[in-house]
């Protein structure tokens, strides 16, 4: 096992739970410190998500044997629709990705990543334009069908590398008026079906984990993805109200973009 398959792990573990796109993190990573094929590198992101998946698996138990059950059917309904909703986006969008991604090499990956987190800045700052007025506070509350479905619109788009599912998720459901913890909470429980699914969908088009990573490798990866995560979810969630995300995302995309400036020259 080699000490970059040790660090991706870290960054997926550590990472994808806050608004900060652990794919681009991981792509970026690979592109400037290791010799790995852009498409390859695509597809250890999207398989180092199975590890965080188990995560909220193991954080949630009670709510998932509710959904196997059905003794949840509304929630069961809104998690459909939300996945529904990610398909629709994120099916078209990965299949470009994967036909295209190979022209962004090197520095030029870079400047993706870079562009792709100023939007996640952009959506995480928008939210902090509220009114933050005591008298107007949000009511707890389940989220609707509607916005489970535009939830997982939003979503989709988080394929892209650089674009925060987490981030795009939470402020969308923020921007439709729930609550910061029912938001936190679906956002994890909604990644499950979705990583499930790309996982299907790489399986039955032939694209198997990359070739550069052995099965014990990636067993072990995907253990330190678990571990990780599941530390990072609740760190999250005790310090999710007081850390303004948005600017750390910015200071990212900035590095990004001025590490591939070197790509015009």
């Amino acid at each position: 096992m080699e000490l970059w398959q040790i660090i991706v792990a870290l960054i997926q573990g550590l990472v994808e739970w806050l608004p900060i796109s652990s794919e681009g993190q991981i792509i970026f990573y690979i592109s400037n410190f290791t010799s790995l094929d852009p498409n390859e590198a695509l597809s250890l992101a999207v398989w180092l998500h199975l590890g965080t998946s188990l995560a909220v698996i193991v954080r949630y138990p009670r709510i998932f044997l509710d959904l196997i059950s059905l003794k949840d059917r509304v929630l069961l309904k809104r998690l459909i629709l939300a996945t529904i909703g990610t398909a629709i986006s994120a099916i078209p969008l990965y299949i470009f990705l994967k036909s295209s991604i190979s022209l962004f090499q090197g520095n030029l990956l870079n400047i993706l990543v870079g562009g792709l987190l100023l939007v996640t800045a952009v959506v995480l700052y928008l939210p902090t334009r509220q009114s933050t007025d005591i008298d107007q506070e949000i009511e707890t509350r389940a989220v609707t069908d509607k916005e489970a479905l535009v939830t997982g619109l939003v979503q989709g788009t988080a394929v892209l590398p650089g674009l925060s599912r987490s981030g795009v998720t939470v402020s969308s459901l923020l921007m439709q008026r729930v609550d910061k913890e029912t938001a936190l909470r679906f956002s994890f429980l909604m990644s499950v079906p979705a990583v499930f699914g790309i996982l299907a969908i790489e399986i039955i088009t032939g694209n198997t984990i990359p070739s550069s990573v052995s099965l014990p490798d990636l067993i072990i990866i995907e253990a330190i993805v678990f571990i990780v995560g599941l530390a990072s979810m609740e760190f999250l969630l005790r310090l999710a109200r007081t850390i303004s995300f948005w600017k750390l995302c910015l200071f990212l995309a900035l590095i990004a973009i001025l590490l591939g400036i070197p790509a015009f020259f």
